[in-house]
């Protein structure tokens, strides 16, 4: 299996949608993506029922990570929020994340506990705490392969001149890749592509702010410079959609043929595997 980096190298610009469970990961692997991302909010809400404003702990994060590695047979890329902590507790996320099978994580210079990068009140450490703690997440690392990518959300607090800054400054202390938590224009991405040393990933934009960040197509992402881009909403607000349309469906008519979009239990074996597991329990060759 290819590395985080080697992927990166490998491809112009890396399409991820996000999974939030193991089945969600499944589907993306299977439909031909090179990687599998795993978005806090996804997790915080299929895990817990919670939104994303810091209230899933590194132990709940990694569970869910370790089994998606188990699952699929392609790097997955996690999101760990700011590490859950100081200094030690980053050190810890990081050798949890990397023993669980994960092939890179991002960490963020938000203060703790974060919150989801679409709300207002963001905060941001200062840029020389976080490029002090991302080393020390480098160190952490009990192997090179391991993929360490810091973002940044000071957009709204700094400006774009800020944000390139702090990911000159975080670049420096040796990351695989920088990411941006905010949206921005194509220009604006090209603007901060052009001025640091590693490659960029930018977060795709869900369809109620499209108003703010349309939802560009792969060649405008590429001439943008932007290495990958994340699709955090994607598979979970799919489903959102077709779970309150199929059971609002039964309610309503008392049956779930009108239901726009469920799968068949021939879709849940094919994904599941369930054939492969089926040869195994009987002791077919």
């Amino acid at each position: 299996m290819m590395t985080f980096s080697q992927l990166l190298a490998a491809q112009q610009t890396l399409q991820a949608p996000a999974a939030y469970d193991a089945l969600s990961a499944r589907i993306i692997e299977q439909t031909g993506f090179s990687l599998v991302y795993l978005s806090g909010l996804g997790n915080e809400a299929s895990d817990l029922g919670f939104p994303d404003v810091g209230l899933t702990t590194v132990t709940e994060l990694v569970r869910r990570a370790s089994n998606i590695v188990q699952c699929v047979d392609v790097p997955v890329v996690c999101d760990a929020d700011t590490g859950f902590g100081g200094k030690v507790n980053v050190a810890r996320t990081v050798r949890l994340f990397e023993a669980a099978g994960v092939s890179a994580i991002h960490l963020e210079d938000q203060t703790f506990p974060k919150r989801c990068g679409l709300l207002e009140g963001k905060q941001v450490v200062p840029a020389a705490s976080f490029a002090d703690a991302i080393k020390g997440a480098l160190d952490a690392r009990r192997g090179d392969s391991f993929g360490i990518i810091a973002r940044t959300d000071a957009k709204h607090a700094e400006g774009i001149d800020g944000v390139i800054e702090r990911l000159q400054c975080y670049a420096e202390q040796g990351v695989d890749a920088l990411m941006l938590g905010d949206f921005y224009t194509l220009d604006e991405y090209r603007r901060i592509a052009s001025a640091v040393p590693v490659p960029l990933v930018a977060c795709a934009a869900d369809p109620d702010h499209f108003d703010t960040q349309p939802d560009h197509a792969l060649g405008a992402w590429q001439n943008a410079g932007v290495s990958m881009v994340v699709y955090w909403h994607l598979a979970l607000f799919a489903a959102l959609a077709a779970v309150e349309d199929a059971v609002n469906t039964l309610k309503r008519t008392g049956a779930t043929s009108g239901a726009r979009q469920v799968a068949g239990y021939r879709d849940y074996g094919r994904i599941t595997g369930l054939n492969d597991w089926l040869h195994l329990a009987d002791g077919d060759d």
